[in-house]
């Protein structure tokens, strides 16, 4: 029936962490065997069922770099459509607990000014937030 949602349907949720320091913000490139290996994108990573947005970006952040971090306020609510299906992005500005970062289950981190963004191959989802923050200053 038109207009019902069904799982198949459903987009992925997603949340993503936008951790800002002396002007830079993190970002992961992602590993060559996963979907989109080799783009570039603000860590985070899918929701498991029954968790928060803000629990998920907790655990994600400590998977795939070793950090500690507290979310603060949500930035931005995203929606992107690709061939495989559609995603949800929630965005939020976090800080940082501790200083580890390690390349556990990304390829590559790195510290980019807003002004260099531009530079990396950025997954189309993310594109609109890089907007607003370009933007935002």
């Amino acid at each position: 029936m038109p207009g019902i949602c069904t799982p198949r349907n459903f987009p992925l949720l997603v949340s993503a962490a936008v951790i800002s320091e002396k002007g830079q913000v993190l970002l992961t490139k992602r590993p060559a065997h996963k979907p989109m290996g080799g783009f570039w994108e603000f860590p985070g990573g899918k929701l498991t069922p029954g968790e928060s947005p803000a629990a998920a970006l907790k655990r994600e952040i400590e998977e795939e770099l070793g950090a500690l971090i507290q979310v603060d306020t949500i930035i931005e609510v995203l929606f992107h459509s690709y061939p495989w299906g559609n995603v949800l992005i929630m965005a939020y500005a976090c800080t940082r607990l501790n200083q580890r970062l390690e390349n556990l289950d990304v390829a590559e981190h790195r510290w980019v000014s807003l002004a260099d963004l531009h530079r990396y191959q950025i997954l189309p989802a993310d594109l609109p937030l890089i907007a607003k923050l370009q933007t935002r200053g």
